[in-house]
């Protein structure tokens, strides 16, 4: 019985030792398990921030396509103004270099300075010279008489004689 006793001693001691092996082990297992909750709320935290900031962007941009104001000062809007002014600029500066022999940065030059002193934008002034210059186009080109439909036409409808050149050059095409 002696041995019977003690093989069910050393059986104890063994499932003793197991037991404390298990608990040490499911300590850290707890310890882990407390670590990752700690990070799986903190990164559901960092995602509730990502979707508010989101939503936030959302509503700045579809409110941003409702004011004009915003969209007028952005970059976007000011290359387009920009683009769109490049032809006017660059006739204005021909026009310059046709009539005083100037090169093409000394007509520019003038453009700025000349808008730098009336506070006008170059491309208004460009505008306006290029207006000037067709203006005083047709009154250089007489070589040649107007058809009779057109001067008939510029003379029963004033509405169309404020159309331009544009309409009298048209019909002698």
């Amino acid at each position: 019985m002696a041995a019977d006793h003690a093989s069910i001693e050393s059986r104890l001691r063994d499932l003793y030792a197991q037991a404390a092996a298990a608990r040490e082990q499911s300590g850290l297992l707890a310890e882990q398990l407390r670590a990752t909750q700690l990070k799986t709320r903190e990164n559901w935290q960092h995602i509730r921030e990502a979707w508010d900031r989101a939503e936030l962007i959302l509503a700045d941009r579809s409110a941003a396509g409702n004011d004009p104001d915003r969209l007028r000062y952005s970059a976007y809007a000011r290359m387009q103004a920009r683009l769109a002014s490049m032809p006017v600029i660059e006739q204005a500066k021909g026009i310059l270099i046709a009539q005083y022999g100037w090169t093409d940065d000394q007509a520019f030059d003038a453009l700025r300075r000349a808008s730098q002193r009336k506070n006008v934008k170059v491309r208004d002034l460009a505008a306006m010279i290029v207006a000037q210059a067709v203006r005083s186009a047709p009154g250089q080109r007489q070589a040649r008489p107007a058809p009779k439909a057109v001067r008939a036409d510029a003379e029963v409808s004033p509405s169309r004689a404020r159309a331009g050149t544009r309409d009298r050059y048209r019909a002698s095409a």
